[in-house]
């Protein structure tokens, strides 16, 4: 598995917080062997649910990297006119309609619904590219 920067900060981040819940919320009774051990499967619960998330991210990357080499270009292209439509609606509603409202130019209304799927859309692919060059430079 190749190193990722990110392991150490997750394992000391998810420790402080399990420890912070261990403190807050297990009462007085509790033995300090048993609050350690809840802390300790507390912490591997956690990072067993982050390493789920991981691969369902590394498949949905597979997906993305099989759609970039398809010969139909609907499959290869939608992705990116999916961030060209997101840029030209931010650009519409919040760059061009402040000065040209008075002329008839129209917000571009999206469902909140709508907005979420493109941002996540967005950030995973914006997040592939970035690994990917990441890991092509590391090595």
């Amino acid at each position: 598995m190749p190193w990722n920067p990110f392991n150490e900060l997750i394992r000391s981040t998810v420790g402080r917080v399990v420890e912070k819940l261990v403190e807050r919320y297990l009462p007085a009774s509790v033995s300090e062997k048993e609050k350690e051990e809840f802390k300790l499967r507390a912490q591997e619960l956690v990072l067993k649910e982050i390493g789920a998330e991981a691969k369902v991210m590394e498949s949905v990357n597979a997906t993305m990297r099989e759609e970039a080499r398809s010969e139909h270009w609907m499959q290869y292209s939608w992705r990116p006119t999916l961030g060209f439509t997101f840029a030209a609606v931010i650009v519409n509603n919040y760059i061009l309609l402040p000065y040209f409202k008075g002329v008839g130019l129209m917000p571009i209304d999206i469902p909140a619904g709508i907005w979420e799927a493109m941002l996540i859309v967005l950030g995973v692919a914006a997040g592939t590219r970035g690994l990917e060059k990441w890991q092509r430079e590391k090595n």
